[in-house]
């Protein structure tokens, strides 16, 4: 993999992630079988605005994981995962979504932002769900590789330009945060009876008079 490392989105990401947004528009006038799903059009910079700050607002409150890729300062890959829908009762599986820019296909980035992305679910979520066309044998391979198992799949789950697709749907259980370590106890001392610090207090005396004793032995005599 070239470049930097995958990282969690910023704030000043927004240009960035407008402007792979933008090319995935290109592409599927390019080709029409490209599996991604979109907006009937383009969204606008105020559109795209609406989408960057929720999507920001659920990272902050554990909804979403976001993980982006960069070369050069640009942004050309990103790998979502999103609660499924906004019951309470559906938030502990997450969604997946993988875009890499064409040109950077191939060399392990893909992979990277997964796998960067599905480390960051756990303590989120407990699965995650993905639907993928079967022309797109190349991104199943990649799901498999990392885990990700066929639970079943949905016919003509996808339409474009009168072609139906079916969706392949795989999903990955996420390996819980390990339980932080319980912290050790000093041993507690039984309080001491009347006796026993009866026999404290002879102990103490007798070892200061045997101090005392050393002492005087040791200094020097008088003629």
């Amino acid at each position: 993999m070239s470049g930097m490392p995958p990282r969690p989105v910023r704030w000043t990401d927004f240009e960035g992630l407008y402007a792979l947004r933008a090319h995935r528009y290109e592409e599927i006038a390019r080709d029409p079988g490209y599996g991604m799903v979109s907006n009937p059009t383009k969204p606008t910079p105020g559109e795209f605005a609406s989408w960057f700050g929720e999507m920001h607002r659920a990272v902050l409150e554990g909804r979403r994981v976001c993980s982006v890729a960069e070369e050069a300062g640009r942004i050309v890959g990103m790998c979502s995962v999103v609660a499924e829908g906004t019951a309470v009762e559906t938030r502990h599986v997450g969604v997946l979504g993988l875009e890499v820019l064409p040109e950077f296909r191939g060399r392990g980035l893909g992979e990277a932002l997964l796998a960067h992305a599905l480390e960051a679910c756990r303590g989120r979520f407990e699965a995650v769900d993905l639907s993928v066309i079967p022309a797109n044998e190349r991104a199943a391979r990649l799901y498999r590789k990392l885990g990700f198992r066929i639970y079943g799949r949905r016919p003509k789950a996808f339409q474009r330009g009168g072609t139906y697709h079916d969706f392949i749907l795989m999903l990955k259980p996420i390996d819980p945060l390990p339980s932080p370590s319980p912290t050790a106890e000093p041993p507690v001392r039984p309080p001491r009876t009347s006796r026993g610090r009866a026999r404290d207090a002879v102990r103490a005396r007798r070892t200061g008079r045997s101090d005392r004793s050393r002492t005087d032995a040791k200094r020097p005599r008088s003629r």
